[in-house]
């Protein structure tokens, strides 16, 4: 018991404690900055009663299910070429993926945003090449978020999926070839229900990591794109309605919990299914 004192004074001074001052603004009544009354749930019946909150909430989690998807794929393709192949480039190939990780998030965005503008490297390409007659507008685009996010993320959906190839026995595959089954079928039936539960745990990581992320969003979305995280701010420093920004964050936070207990779900029976 004593042991664990540590590090449960830790979890509620980080976690618990930071979480439930957040719960209680939610429900209390602003003036700009100021408390000016009791409890209330009119935080939560204006934001869900509005339209333009919807959609941002919608589009938000699709890009975020889009980051996990593409990083988890991605992730998959390069994990099992690093662990696999006898490539004398694996080695190369993980500098390169965990590379993004000794810069700053926003350096790495700001990267994207000198690539993706009308005169940048990404467009100079598709009009010289004739992919396309003019610049193509990427930035203030979900297709430019989503890349920054992927850019940002995929480190972790490799390093999840490169766990769980270590653990299968290569012996498996092998013996599953010997038995006249080729490596697509190999990796279908005897490969992927062993790896699943850390393809999960990837997608889980990158979906929560996305749906709160916000220097993409700001930046690369130019203005035009908005999700939850860029709607905290609007509500925090523009229009001063801190309560509402206090019940998008539990927005965010609830949604993040809710799935994130799924994969968990899926993950324990994907497990029981391997073994």
């Amino acid at each position: 018991m004593r042991l664990a004192l540590p590090a449960t004074v830790w979890v509620l001074a980080v976690f618990a404690i930071p979480t439930a001052l957040l719960l209680a603004s939610s429900v209390l009544t602003y003036d700009g900055a100021d408390v000016t009354g009791p409890l209330t749930t009119a935080n939560y019946r204006d934001l869900f009663g509005n339209g333009y909150f919807r959609t941002v909430l919608w589009d938000t989690v699709w890009m975020s299910v889009t980051v996990g998807a593409v990083c988890t794929a991605a992730g998959l393709l390069v994990a099992h070429f690093v662990v696999r192949s006898g490539s004398r480039w694996r080695t190369a190939v993980l500098l390169v993926v965990v590379s993004p990780l000794v810069s700053s998030v926003v350096v790495r965005t700001y990267g994207w945003l000198v690539l993706l503008q009308d005169d940048g490297l990404v467009n100079t390409i598709l009009v010289e090449t004739g992919l396309t007659g003019s610049a193509v507008p990427l930035i203030g685009s979900e297709f430019a978020v989503v890349l920054g996010l992927v850019h940002v993320l995929l480190p972790f959906a490799v390093f999840t999926a490169m766990s769980s190839l270590q653990g299968v026995d290569p012996v498996l595959e092998r013996a599953s070839r010997d038995l006249g089954a080729g490596p697509v079928t190999t990796f279908r039936r005897i490969t992927l229900p062993l790896i699943l539960p850390g393809l999960i745990a990837g997608f889980m990581l990158t979906f929560a990591i996305s749906l709160g992320a916000y220097a993409a969003a700001a930046v690369l979305g130019g203005g035009r794109v908005q999700t939850l995280a860029t709607l905290v701010r609007d509500r925090m420093v523009v229009s001063l309605e801190w309560g509402q920004a206090a019940a998008i964050s539990v927005v965010i936070l609830a949604v993040g919990t809710v799935t994130v207990s799924l994969l968990l779900f899926a993950g324990r029976r994907a497990r029981k299914g391997a073994s």
